[in-house]
């Protein structure tokens, strides 16, 4: 069986397909091909995983001058060329897309040739790609079941197969010691200049005994990083920050609850853990951050904090209310009633039909 898989333009959609990438070849069940853009971003994260890829020229449109519309219009028409000499080299059993800009032209393009094509969505609301490729397709899986109320139309097709997860996750669900709490703040893979920003703000004006028993683990991204460094010192806060780390299942571990943007991958990763959370969701890119966490919100799992009326007092009194063990347990309880499926599992078993 050949599998091309296609994905780019953010790490949160390519570090889910390359999850599948990965367990197809453990598995030993097919020969794998895996698309991204040509941004160097995109090459850095597939480049070392043992996977076989290729590149498109395909971008994303920045602006609507002239100059970038010709230079969007240009790449595709190219992209398009490509993706179809690639179609015609490869000869895919299956072609599955996992968003963003890149996975448009040659899904589409395999579509209408008969290639059996699959879609995932790993957010609540689908992107713009998804949302054009879910009439073609033969398949379309979605992250969570809430994204089902935003692809009506095309009821029959939607599998509910989960977001497939970073290798090594399993909580440790040992006891925490009652006197002290470990935070762990997570801004996505390039930082988060907002959280950088306003949770040492906010733990600034909790009072020194409360204070004295937190511990920060804080992923500042490279252009932040001394300065979170430099706002925790001048607290005299315990604190541990990192640009960027490829250990989230150890952090994770570590941590009693957590702070944290609201990406698809990292809701699904806290509902899986059963980590408490404190949501900021990203306030633009349509928003769909702020779906995403509304799951966690809505089973009890998850404070909203939305960065329109974000203030250090605000995340402040969230802080002080997840410093208290029993709300703790209550609030990783809730997420233990909800489904998780086994997402390769499902994904592998579409494959084969």
């Amino acid at each position: 069986m050949k599998v091309l898989i296609v994905a780019g333009g953010t790490g949160g959609h390519i570090l889910p397909a390359l999850v599948l990438a990965r367990d197809i070849k453990i598995r030993n069940i097919g020969q794998v091909l895996f698309v991204i853009s040509s941004r160097k971003q995109d090459r850095e994260i597939i480049s070392g995983k043992g996977i076989d890829f290729t590149t498109l020229p395909i971008t994303s449109l920045q602006s609507k001058n002239i100059f970038s519309v010709l230079n969007f219009l240009a790449r595709l028409f190219i992209g398009t060329i490509e993706s179809a000499y690639l179609l015609l080299k490869f000869k895919p059993d299956t072609v599955v897309g996992f968003g963003g800009y890149i996975s448009g032209p040659i899904v589409l393009l395999a579509s209408l040739s008969g290639v059996r094509t699959i879609i995932h969505e790993q957010n609540v609301c689908p992107g713009k790609a998804n949302r054009i490729l879910a009439r073609f397709v033969n398949k379309i899986a979605v992250g969570f079941l809430d994204a089902k109320s935003y692809l009506k139309s095309f009821e029959s097709k939607i599998i509910f197969s989960g977001n497939p997860l970073r290798e090594g996750l399993k909580r440790d669900n040992r006891a925490k010691a009652a006197d002290s709490f470990n935070v762990l703040i997570i801004g996505g893979s390039q930082g988060a200049h907002k959280l950088n920003t306003i949770v040492p703000e906010a733990v600034n004006l909790i009072e020194k005994d409360n204070r004295n028993m937190l511990n920060f683990i804080h992923i500042a991204g490279k252009n932040d990083l001394e300065e979170v460094e430099k706002s925790y010192e001048k607290i005299g806060i315990k604190n541990r920050v990192f640009s960027f780390t490829e250990h989230m299942a150890r952090l994770y571990n570590e941590c009693d609850f957590v702070i944290s943007r609201a990406g698809a991958m990292t809701i699904s990763e806290l509902l899986t853990l059963e980590i408490p959370a404190i949501l900021v969701p990203y306030p633009y890119a349509g928003g769909h951050q702020k779906l995403n966490a509304m799951v966690l919100e809505k089973i009890g799992s998850g404070i909203l904090l939305e960065e329109k009326n974000l203030t250090p007092y605000a995340m402040r009194d969230a802080i002080l209310k997840l410093m208290d063990r029993n709300i703790l347990r209550a609030m990783s309880s809730r997420a233990k009633r909800i489904d998780k499926p086994d997402t390769c599992k499902i994904l592998i078993k579409e494959l084969y039909r």
